[in-house]
């Protein structure tokens, strides 16, 4: 009953991966790399798959010799999350460099790992299902084989993990500093799906180490097989999802040395302010760095560095904190749910808003609206 359950979930997975490559080569929303490195992603995704669906429905009888081979294919798993990540948060299409053919190391680690256990036969092979039959030397064979594989493939691909989820933070970081809502752009859910990956993959490699001592426990197998299922599912959903991205030539204010003086930042800043109070540019959804700029014909550098160096925050937090204090009032003066007031001072869901608001008031607007002497307080501070 077990392995029935698993065969469906990784079907599943299987299906969802079809899905969405099939979609993936139809598309025109994306830029044509970033398109190829989704399909890698996906093509990696489903061999891993096909891997697992055939140990388990029991096919390697049929073909023993295809046994280990999704693990030299997996091994580009890593490096093609990688390549994907860059290729979203770069502007232009990155360029090829040396190092980047590094990726290729994993897959021949993984060929010369295997290349001994390959030599053997198909009689062989299968002879190592059954205690009664196997080879005592062939069957430590087999165990150091995907032990080596599986200390390859998971330090291998946490190198490149780590690498992107690094990408989507600094990404994250510089879409903070020019725009006043980032939900579509920052790639929140990429940075969701890598550490359920990651997850998943700890679990992998688990299931392994107790294949290895002989123990097998269906309820862990099941829990890593449905895991996998829902990160495989969800990556190929939102990865067709997701808009091209659209950047603006990012400023150097908070890495170089400033060059406005103290009273000009102060009375910079007090423009800025001025701009966003008495025209509400905080209720814009779209604000961005560049159009506060145009509007109130202050640089993007100069705005930014008066941010950074003078007021000590980036673009996304100084519109958030004026749209959470016109909020505080909202919730005060008015009946408008706390949707509705969300969308009023300029963000574009219930989930921004709550975030930001606790951020810059200190509680919850829901808690804020319903204590009315916690927000005298709040107001008072």
């Amino acid at each position: 009953m077990s392995d029935t359950f698993l065969t469906i979930a990784y079907a599943i997975a299987a299906g969802s991966i079809g899905f969405a490559f099939v979609q993936a080569l139809t598309y025109s929303g994306q830029r044509r790399d970033r398109i190829f490195f989704f399909g890698a992603v996906l093509l990696a995704l489903l061999i891993h798959v096909l891997g697992q669906l055939l140990l388990i429905s029991g096919a390697y009888e049929l073909a023993p010799h295809l046994v280990g081979v999704d693990s030299v294919i997996k091994m580009a798993l890593g490096p093609a999350v990688f390549f994907y990540t860059r290729a979203l948060v770069s502007p232009e299409k990155p360029r090829f460099g040396r190092l980047d053919w590094m990726w290729l190391l994993g897959p021949v680690l993984i060929i010369l790992v295997w290349l001994p256990f390959g030599g053997l036969s198909a009689e062989e092979k299968l002879a190592l299902v059954d205690p009664a039959t196997r080879n005592p030397v062939h069957f430590r064979m087999a165990i150091f084989t995907c032990t080596a594989s599986l200390v390859v493939f998971i330090g291998f691909t946490a190198l490149y993990l780590i690498a992107a989820l690094r990408l989507q933070m600094r990404h994250r970081r510089t879409m903070m500093e020019q725009f006043a809502n980032i939900e579509r752009k920052s790639l929140d859910w990429l940075r969701a799906i890598l550490f359920v990956f990651a997850v998943a993959w700890v679990f992998f490699a688990i299931k392994q180490v107790l294949w290895v001592t002989g123990t097998s426990i269906p309820a862990f197998n099941l829990a890593l097989a449905y895991i996998e299922t829902f990160a495989i599912a969800a990556f190929a959903y939102l990865g067709l999802q997701q808009p091209d991205l659209l950047f603006e030539r990012a400023s150097r204010a908070q890495t170089r040395r400033p060059i406005l003086s103290d009273e000009r930042m102060s009375r910079t800043a007090a423009k800025l302010i001025r701009a966003l109070n008495t025209n509400r540019l905080y209720a814009d959804s779209d604000l961005s760095l560049r159009a506060l700029s145009d509007i109130t014909g202050v640089t993007k550098n100069h705005i930014s560095e008066t941010l950074s160096q003078h007021l000590g925050v980036n673009f996304f937090d100084f519109v958030n904190s004026h749209r959470a204090s016109e909020a505080r009032r909202l919730l005060k003066e008015t009946d408008l749910s706390i949707l509705e007031i969300a969308l009023e001072v300029g963000f574009n869901s219930r989930s921004t808003f709550n975030a930001a608001f606790k951020k810059h008031v200190g509680s919850p607007p829901s808690t804020y609206r319903e204590n009315p002497h916690s927000a005298r307080a709040l107001d008072a501070a």
